[in-house]
């Protein structure tokens, strides 16, 4: 089975450490991480595979997280959504230039941007390298 990944806007997100109190947040208020959504994936078997949920801030892929697991949730008026249930760890990959797009999109494995190793290097330190073509 071939594997898939995830590409989703973090609305309201400016870093990667806003990103991080958020997920801070959903984890006090859920008991785990979980990302809901209105549609679940018709790919999720490819998803569960390995695959990743890979976050644009400020129109740049900067970080992902690995999925765990993808579930059906009631909510409130019988409605039933997705939880994708995400790892508590995220990894920074090269930064990407990403078009704005409405929900999430999916993300083949050919087009994903590699994982930066630990540079110690800052968010906009990391956008300049990026620019320079150092990365």
């Amino acid at each position: 089975m071939s594997t898939v990944n995830l590409k989703k806007l973090a609305v309201g997100i400016r870093s990667i450490e806003d990103l991080e109190v958020r997920l801070k947040y959903n984890i006090e208020k859920n008991g785990k991480l979980i990302h809901i959504t209105r549609n679940k994936p018709k790919r999720s078997k490819e998803l569960c595979n390995g695959g990743s949920l890979f976050w644009v801030i400020n129109r740049r892929v900067l970080v992902r997280q690995k999925i765990l697991n993808i579930k059906q949730i009631v909510g409130d008026d019988n409605k039933l959504f997705a939880g994708i249930l995400l790892e508590n760890k995220i990894i920074k990959v090269r930064p990407t230039p990403m078009k704005p797009f409405q929900g999430w999109r999916y993300y083949e494995n050919e087009d994903v941007p590699p994982d930066i190793t630990d540079d110690g290097f800052n968010d906009e330190f990391n956008n300049e390298l990026n620019k320079l073509g150092l990365y």
